[in-house]
Order: structure tokens, then sequence, then C-alpha cells
């Protein structure tokens, strides 16, 4: 319960800020949107404190042109050597356009596509996600080089896992996912 709460707080804190933003005159940037963005997850480094979420890669490269529109990708790895131990590899695409920019702040939406793959020690069933995300993005400039961003998406993956212990002709089994993803999550993005 306590969860779903911090998600409900964090989701109304960047609603208020988004509609206060908006609510001020039309002004001019301080700086232009460098064209160059790599954002490094804050959720993987500490997870004490920002949520985590399995839809969010550990490290993104974001480009933007002379126009509003911006191309994207993403990796994320995690590697367990413990008995009961995982690797997991995951990769996105995506696209996303500017809404608005004020002073600092910068609003943008746009989709994901990604895939992830999750191979476990102990057992001989690999999962493959694969999912497609809208999202809509707050992102605030500390200085012309550093900013903060968060992208709280609505996602929709199709999940399967391969069962390789069994000689059964079907050896898959596969369901969906849909929800409400990075609510909370937080990325720190070096611009140049």
């Amino acid at each position: 319960m306590f969860f779903i709460m911090k998600r409900i707080i964090t989701l109304f804190f960047v609603l208020f800020i988004f509609s206060f933003s908006f609510a001020q005159a039309e002004k001019d940037s301080l700086f232009p949107i460098p064209s160059h963005q790599v954002g490094i997850g804050l959720n993987k480094f500490i997870k004490s404190v920002f949520a985590s979420d399995d839809n969010a890669m550990i490290i993104n490269y974001r480009y933007t042109g002379k126009k509003k529109w911006s191309y994207r990708t993403g990796f994320d790895f995690k590697k367990d050597d413990s008995e009961g131990g995982f690797t997991q590899f995951a990769f996105k695409l995506g696209v996303d356009r500017n809404l608005k920019r004020y002073r600092n702040w910068n609003f943008y939406y746009g989709a994901d596509l990604f895939t992830r793959y999750s191979n476990y020690k102990n057992i001989n069933k690999p999962q493959y996600d694969n999912g497609i995300g809208a999202f809509f993005g707050v992102q605030y400039f500390i200085s012309p080089h550093f900013s903060i961003s968060t992208e709280p998406m609505f996602y929709y993956k199709y999940i399967y896992i391969v069962d390789r212990s069994t000689f059964q002709k079907d050896n898959k089994t596969g369901w969906s996912e849909t929800g409400l993803g990075k609510i909370g999550f937080i990325e720190l993005n070096f611009n140049f």
C-alpha cells in the first residue's frame, strides 16, 4: 500500500509542476536544447531513495536535430553471480517531440520500443520481454550541460518463456502486461 501511495504522490508532484509552469507567461529559454544527451538512471545506483522499474534503462542517449523531434536509445545490463543468479540485457529505440520549453523547463512526449532478455542459472527457461510505451517527459536544466528528468510511461509488453528442459513441442508460455511505468524514476543527464 505504501508503494502505491508513494507513486501517486510522485505523479501528483509532477503534474503540479507541469500545471504551474504552463500557467506562467511565455518567455524565451535561457539557452537552446543541446543536440546530444547522455542519461544515467539514478535508481540503479541509489535504490533505497529512488523508485526502480524493469522498463527503465541504466544508460540512455538522445539526439535532437534542428526540428522538435528527438531520437533515443537505451541499454541495460544486470548480472548476478550468486547461486540462483541471472543475466539480463535490455535495449530500447524511440522518438520524442518537444511540446513546450519555458526557461529551464522542457516538456516532451514520445514512444519507445523495448526488448529485454533474461536467463536464470538454476532453470533452463530464458525469458523474453517485448513492448511499447508512450510517455510524457519533464526535464529541468540545472545548467546548459546538466539536467534531471522523469518520464512516466504507459506501457504494453508481451512476455514469453521458453522451457528448454522439456521435450514437448509446445514449450513456450506467454502473457501480456499493461501498466504505468517509470513513476518516480529520476534520470541525471549530461547535455552537449
